[in-house]
């Protein structure tokens, strides 16, 4: 055997050792369902974009409050309520800096993370690559 033969052979056996790349498939996100009664800001779906990005819902409902300087509870039905008006576009741009530093995975860009706090520290492990990174408390 050739040395360029046994070169293609070992080439084709770690060729046939890596995984598949996946297919990028889109990223289907929920939208921010934004719903105004009174003085009141509701974001009807909260629980549902919670459940998507494999977040506690505290956790998101804590960081839409503190980025719109305002109080608020979470219902029953798993909506937040906002004591006072926030537009649709701020609730979104909000939505969208969450993703960016609290789900997706700085490696590979994969939203398939878990976050888990190790003693003081945030953790996110992408389930992807098996990354992990550190990020700011909330």
């Amino acid at each position: 055997m050739s040395i360029l033969e046994r070169y293609e052979t070992l080439l084709d056996r770690a060729y046939s050792r890596l995984q598949l790349s996946r297919e990028a498939k889109p990223i289907d996100l929920p939208d921010v369902d934004v719903e105004y009664a009174g003085n009141k800001t509701v974001i009807k779906n909260l629980q549902q974009i919670s459940q998507r990005i494999n977040r506690n819902l505290r956790i998101l409902a804590r960081y839409f409050l503190k980025g719109s300087a305002l109080s608020g509870a979470i219902t029953p039905s798993g909506a937040l309520e906002i004591y006072g008006k926030v537009s649709k576009r701020s609730l979104q741009e909000l939505y969208r800096r969450f993703i960016q530093t609290y789900v997706r995975c700085p490696t590979c860009g994969s939203i398939d993370t878990d976050m888990s706090k190790r003693g003081k520290i945030w953790i996110i492990k992408c389930l992807a690559c098996g990354a992990e990174s550190t990020v700011e408390a909330i």
